[in-house]
């Protein structure tokens, strides 16, 4: 396998592992959102904010997975620039995507628990 293959391959993981993390990171914008758009049931009627919250939706993907593609180009770009820098730039890429994606995590974790995640598991009870 010559090195433009093995690019090529590296970049094609690259920027699916990206897209999904910035799917992760709609969906968890979405949910907060959806979160606000419901707590409006107090001032609104139920098909009133079902429709205002259909329409933040709407909106929020109609123009995230437009920037979704130009950002994906964009990382894609500057980390083969910045990869020519480094010793290790596929471990260091991959290690700085894990990062974000534990981050993603948190922030899930956060949204739907209301707490930040304890990793203390007790597996004795």
């Amino acid at each position: 396998m010559s090195s433009s293959q093995k690019q090529t391959f590296f970049h094609r993981v690259l920027g699916f592992y990206f897209r999904l993390l910035c799917i992760l990171a709609v969906d968890l914008v979405v949910t907060n959102i959806n979160a606000r758009v419901l707590g409006l049931t107090s001032m609104y009627e139920k098909p009133i904010v079902t429709l205002i919250g259909m329409g933040v939706v709407l909106l929020l993907f109609w123009f995230l997975f437009s920037f979704i593609d130009k950002l994906t180009k964009i990382v894609l770009k500057v980390t083969v620039e910045m990869g020519n820098l480094l010793v290790f730039r596929k471990t260091a890429i991959f290690l700085i995507l894990c990062g974000i994606l534990y981050g993603i995590y948190m922030l899930y974790y956060h949204t739907w628990f209301g707490a930040w995640p304890s990793f203390y598991v007790n597996f004795l009870n």
